[in-house]
């Protein structure tokens, strides 16, 4: 999405206008200061001081359209859009005639879902600038919403028959293209349209998701690695190098791909995210030993616990245990809970079930939404067969986690042990229905459906139908 740029020395020049006159007012003074901080911190790179600073701008002087123009391109850099439309909503009810303005927030509306504003600014934008690609843009969108794919399909070669690379429209045409099962035709433009412009983001991540619509694993790899590369601080992108690259059957470049990631000062949700596709798509003996290594280096204690619970899951409780123990401080607090969790399921992983389930309960009656402590007090009430002390945890633990799919399938076994099997597929498609496109939860309903053809393939259809539904989505 192209967004005005360069505005920091306007808005530098309109406040020296201001500071000339023959007295600063308090607004005046706050809004130098904020504008100094913010060129501070843009200098150093810091997104989140730079956002602060401006916010303390458009709160000294909120009437000037430039500033809420900064913020919004400042937001939208982020991938705070709904941020950056109202920042430029605010830029737009100051001046209506700024043909930035009334661009941007045709752009960021239609990306909102909002058509009718979309359409709207549109119609403004081509009375305001005659030829500019964005109201055939925004109406070729439109009709890709509203399923109107030829109309899109016009729309979209009508701009690249005057500029044929232009990144939006070829976007436009590569979705119309899909939209009517053409997708031989929208792979053909998009790998043209990489190969003549190598760092059209948008372009690469539509022909990552074909690919991957088609589980070809091992040419989603070049396309991710690419985008890792014009994108280096996009952890998204290596993780779907990193997925790719094994379900290719590529484990050296999987591996390779994840210690990129696995820095020793890397977030927890991060690592998180990495140890998974570890444990659904590489199962080599080298994955402990990776994990061992770097639980050992990491530098947050979040991260070193993410660790170790993969590795207690994976067969490697003792190692689990030493990671955490140092942490596993009792009385549990707030500060030892998560730690006291990770070693207690550690705890009955190496046989010590009365010590293990002791340490659980703690943790539980400090903090009962604790997702780790339920997890495995649930696991571990499974595999003592109490099936129903099993279901109750399970609930909580869907509940704090609505979106997790291993814990939706934890909930699902609970009811199998229990010999419900009315719930278990009630479940089942439940959580199908509440998280798209999960391929985990597809086979589980699959496995249950075999010898149903009729369900089968009603099945199959659900799953195809939310997998593209998945693929299009947020590329806009």
């Amino acid at each position: 999405m192209r967004l005005p740029t360069h505005l920091s020395l306007r808005i530098a020049a309109c406040l020296s206008t201001a500071f000339l006159s023959a007295g600063c007012s308090s607004s005046d003074a706050r809004a130098r200061d904020a504008l100094g901080a913010y060129q501070s911190a843009a200098a150093a790179n810091d997104l989140v001081g730079a956002r602060r600073a401006l916010l303390k701008l458009v709160q000294a002087k909120d009437d000037v359209p430039d500033y809420w123009v900064e913020l919004g391109k400042l937001e939208a850099s982020m991938g705070s859009y709904g941020d950056a439309y109202y920042a430029f909503s605010r830029a737009y009810e100051l001046d209506r005639t700024n043909v930035d303005i009334v661009r941007a927030v045709t752009q960021l509306a239609l990306r909102a879902g909002d058509l009718p504003s979309a359409l709207k600014h549109a119609d403004e934008l081509e009375v305001l600038a005659p030829g500019d690609p964005w109201p055939k843009l925004t109406k070729g969108w439109a009709g890709l919403t509203e399923s109107h794919f030829d109309q899109a399909l016009a729309a979209a070669d009508s701009i690249l028959a005057s500029t044929p690379y232009d990144p939006s429209a070829t976007m436009l045409k590569g979705r119309a293209l899909m939209g009517l099962n053409r997708y031989d035709d929208a792979k053909a433009l998009l790998i043209k349209q990489a190969h003549d412009q190598p760092s059209d983001v948008g372009s690469l991540q539509l022909l990552a998701r074909i690919y991957q619509r088609e589980q070809d694993w091992q040419k989603v790899v070049p396309v991710a690695q690419r985008l890792s590369q014009l994108n280096p601080t996009d952890s998204n992108y290596g993780l779907m190098t990193v997925e790719a690259a094994f379900r290719s059957g590529r484990a050296a470049d999987g591996r390779a791909a994840s210690l990129r990631l696995l820095k020793p000062d890397a977030p927890a949700p991060l690592v998180s995210s990495v140890l998974s596709l570890w444990e659904q798509y590489w199962s080599a003996a080298q994955r402990i030993d990776d994990a061992r290594r770097l639980g050992a280096a990491a530098a947050g204690l979040q991260s070193r616990l993410v660790y170790a619970g993969f590795l207690s899951r994976l067969g490697s409780p003792a190692d689990a245990r030493r990671l955490s123990a140092a942490a596993a401080t009792l009385p549990v607090d707030a500060k030892s809970a998560e730690a006291n969790a990770v070693f207690g399921d550690a705890l009955w992983r190496t046989g010590n079930v009365g010590p293990a389930r002791a340490r659980l309960d703690a943790v539980l009656a400090f903090d009962p939404g604790n997702a780790t402590a339920l997890r495995s007090r649930a696991e571990l009430f499974l595999r003592l067969h109490n099936a129903q002390a099993t279901i109750v945890d399970a609930q909580k633990l869907t509940t704090a986690l609505p979106t997790s799919v291993p814990d939706r399938i934890l909930l699902a076994r609970a009811y199998a042990a229990a010999g419900n099997s009315a719930w278990v597929d009630r479940s089942l498609w439940s959580a199908f229905q509440d998280i798209p496109g999960d391929e985990r939860l597809f086979a589980e309903l699959q496995a249950r459906r075999k010898g149903d053809p009729d369900a089968t393939r009603e099945l199959q259809e659900e799953f195809d139908r939310q997998r593209d539904a998945k693929l299009s989505r947020g590329l806009l």
